[in-house]
């Protein structure tokens, strides 16, 4: 077994051993790999690949929902990680980033979320859950995994994974 995957499943075994409150944490990661020069890509080959292996990562990690964008490229990962895990699926506007801030206090407040979301909206995203590093992504970085537990309170804490 890869040892960042290993890892990933002892944190994620960890964290899921915490005492339950509101929104204990919250999984982010960018749309997978998408097809150049058009308008409202879809994933590439490569691109539904990578998010079939997100699932299989996230497996054991107790994921309830996954909201993703409106956009094609986050809309397929969405799809294929849910359906693979077996998990409800959400979706909001792409820059709609109080949609999403919402539907994870009041909809989804009590259950482990994963955003599947994009390179511009990453940082907001990370930042309104209380999350104070400065977060820079790549145009062709599809690799980050950020996993924020309890966000929005007084001990956020952050955690900034890559997956190989």
């Amino acid at each position: 077994m890869n040892s960042r995957m290993l890892a990933i499943g002892i944190m994620a075994a960890l964290l899921s051993t915490m005492p339950a409150r509101a929104q204990e944490k919250v999984f982010v990661i960018r749309h997978a790999d998408k097809e150049t020069g058009k308008p409202d890509p879809a994933l590439t080959d490569a691109g539904r690949e990578r998010a079939s292996n997100w699932a299989g990562l996230l497996i054991n990690a107790g994921i309830d929902v996954v909201i993703n964008t409106d956009a094609r490229r986050s809309r397929e990962t969405g799809e294929i990680i849910a359906r693979s895990l077996d998990a409800d699926r959400d979706e909001v506007p792409v820059a709609d980033l109080a949609a999403l801030m919402d539907l994870m206090t009041f909809d989804y407040s009590e259950q482990t979320v994963l955003v599947v979301a994009h390179t511009e909206t990453i940082p907001g995203i990370l930042g309104n859950m209380g999350v104070s590093e400065t977060i820079e992504l790549a145009e062709d970085d599809y690799a980050n995994l950020f996993l924020v537990a309890k966000p929005g309170g007084n001990d956020v804490t952050f955690v900034h994974l890559r997956m190989p």
